[in-house]
Formats: structure tokens, sequence, C-alpha cells
């Protein structure tokens, strides 16, 4: 299945609609009279892939979009408000801009007066005065995507997926966890794909580290590389490994046992169910496979989208599948590990990320065959 995204104005707007209309609805179940979104992700997922971020690290982006029955708007600074209008287009898309002086802050004024109403009957996703936060509620409206989100997902995988394979072949023994790093981002930037978290875990830390950050350690022979790659808001994971000698079949088939863990899994979640499926079915594959000790050292994975999770699945955090989710499995056992995003479709899996160039494992889970990268070895 391969989707076209409709980049036109026209084709924005659209989606736009689509996503008004669910907070509306939201709005009417919770008895409120508008809905404020600031953090960066939420600004990606209302306008249909805008951008709203300028420092990485934080949460909140420099536009704050209000939706009321009224009608949409967008609170930002006099610093933003050119860009806003002329390369997000958020005035062609539906949202009356609203601008202040950029050393006041009066975005709760300003909320207050558009809405006609008290902030303790708007809603928020971070703090503004007496409005309430309700993330949970706000979460659940973006898992669903709609098609031009697919279309956006299979570019990022497909690119994702396609650079970090060829990039992690040309590497070579004696460079530097940093050096790995900094090459994938150069390699991805060119496809404005900007990255959320590396794990670059060479030899020894690859069985000591599950989260194994980069550092100035050279590489001798063991490579696990994972990217989270952001495009137009939505992110996605990959990781692949390369071992550099012989074939070193013990290694080979706890890579081998790793994938079937993952393919378990994923062959767990369904529509209209409950992902703890996915959970248990984890859990149980670690334990049929000898591996049952190394479930209890790392997380496991569950739903993606514009976070790199929007919740990992456990016994207390765990919800029904809906149509055009996204989730991504990270099984890990020590030394190894395997990680690529599908969406669940009424049609079955849609493998996001995927092998490119790297060897293809295949595997079979419940009568249904699964793709995966395989370990490359390079003499």
């Amino acid at each position: 299945m391969k989707f076209v995204e409709d980049v036109s104005l026209e084709g924005r707007k659209a989606e736009v609609e689509i996503k008004v209309a669910r907070i509306l609805r939201m709005l009417d179940e919770e008895g409120l009279e508008g809905l404020v979104l600031t953090k960066h992700t939420n600004f990606s997922w209302l306008t249909a892939g805008g951008k709203s971020i300028v420092t990485l690290y934080l949460e909140a982006g420099n536009t704050s979009l209000l939706v009321t029955r009224k009608g949409c708007y967008a609170v930002t600074s006099i610093i933003e408000e050119n860009r806003m209008r002329e390369e997000e287009l958020l005035e062609d898309l539906g949202f009356k801009i609203e601008s202040m002086n950029w050393y006041e802050d009066k975005t709760a004024e300003i909320v207050k007066k558009l809405a006609g109403c008290p902030l303790s009957k708007i809603g928020t996703d971070l703090p503004l005065g007496d409005a309430k936060l309700i993330n949970d509620k706000i979460g659940p409206l973006r898992y669903s995507l709609t098609e031009n989100e697919i279309a956006r997902y299979q570019y990022l995988g497909d690119t994702l997926s396609t650079v970090l394979e060829e990039y992690i072949a040309s590497v070579k023994p004696g460079m530097t966890e940093y050096e790995i790093t900094g090459g994938l981002c150069n390699a991805l930037w060119k496809y404005n794909i900007d990255q959320a978290l590396f794990i670059v875990a060479t030899d020894e830390r690859a069985y000591r580290y599950r989260h194994a950050i980069p550092t100035g350690k050279k590489l001798k022979d063991h490579l696990c590389l994972s990217v989270n790659g952001r495009y137009k808001g939505l992110i996605t994971t990959v990781t692949r490994m390369v071992h550099f000698g012989r074939r070193d079949e013990q290694l080979l088939k706890q890579y081998d046992d790793t994938a079937e863990i993952e393919c378990r899994t994923i062959a767990s979640i369904r529509i209209g169910e409950d992902d703890i499926a996915g959970y248990r079915a984890n859990k149980k594959a670690y334990e049929d496979l000898g591996y049952g000790p190394m479930w209890y050292l790392h997380g496991q994975g569950g739903a993606q989208g514009y976070n790199n999770r929007d919740y990992q699945i456990t016994e207390t955090v765990h919800g029904i599948t809906q149509e055009n989710q996204c989730y991504c499995f990270n099984p890990v056992i020590d030394g190894t590990k395997t990680e690529d995003a599908f969406i669940a479709t009424k049609d079955g899996i849609l493998p996001i990320t995927k092998p490119i160039s790297f060897p293809v494992l295949e595997k079979e889970v419940d009568g249904k065959i699964f793709e995966k990268p395989g370990l490359l070895f390079i003499d």
C-alpha cells in the first residue's frame, strides 16, 4: 500500500478540518469551550506538518493554537508573526493570527478574550493560568493517522531506512561514536529529517547499556545504531546492527531470536483490541526463547506518532488500537536489538521502516510473513 501526500493548500486544509472536528467532539464530551495547543508536537499535528519549534530541547513551540466553536486562532509574538503567515500559511489554513510584543506574554489574556469565557473552561496541553491540563484527552486525538500522515510516515520510514543502512555500511572500525553520530546527522538533514534521539553502542557498550548515548569510544568490531528521525512533526524509530569480522553463529542466532520476539509482538496488535496483548506476547516470547530475565531490563515499546513513544505499553498503561495507529517495539538481548515501526491498518500491518539494502530475515507468525533486517557482517 503506497500513500501519496497531498501537499497542496487544499490538501492541508482538509487534514486540518478533520482534526478540528475531532477537537470539537472532545470539547463537547468534556464540557469545555476551547482547546489551546502549545507543544510543538501538537502544532505539527494540527497544522498538517507545520513547525513551531525553534529551540530543540523545549517542549513548547513559539505559537499557541486555539480551537473554539467560533473559530481557530494562532497566538504568537511579533517575532514569529511573519513566518507563521508566510511560511506556515496559518491564515490560509484557517487560523486567525493574533500577535503580541516579544517582551510581553499575554497569551492567557488573548485566549480568554478570543474564547469569550474564563480560562477554567479551556483545555490546554501546557500550563496556562486556570486552564485545564488535559493531555490524556489530547493524545488519543492524534493516534488514528490520516492518509496524508501515512504518506508522510512512508516517506520518513523509507528515507530513514535507506540512509541509515547506506551510512552504517560505510562506517569503519576506528571511528568514534561521536563521529558515527555526526556522519548520520549529515546524511539525514538534506532530506528534511531532523533527529530526536541517537543510541550508538560499540562493542562492549552494546552488551552493557540499553541506552548507550554517543561517547568518544572508538569502534572495534560491533555496532548497534538507533535513531529517532522526525519529518513534519512525525517521529519514527529504527535500529540496525553491523559486525566486522567473521560470522559469529552464536551472535547470529541471538539476533535471529531478537527479531523473532519483535515479530511475535507485532503480530498480536489488532485494530479494536487492547494493545496490552502486545505487552503480554512480548514477555511470553522472551520466556519461550530462553531470555526471560532480559525482559525486565528495558522497556519494550508501544504507540508512536508525534512523540517517539506516545505511551510505552505496561500493565497499567495501554489502550485500544485505533485504525491507522503507529507502533514500534524494541526487544533487546545483551548485544542485540531489533526495532522497526509499523501502522495497524484495516488491511493488515503496514511496515514504516524496513530493510532496504540490508540482508532480509523472513519470519512467519500466525501465518503472516514478516521481513526484518538481518545482522550485517562485514569482513
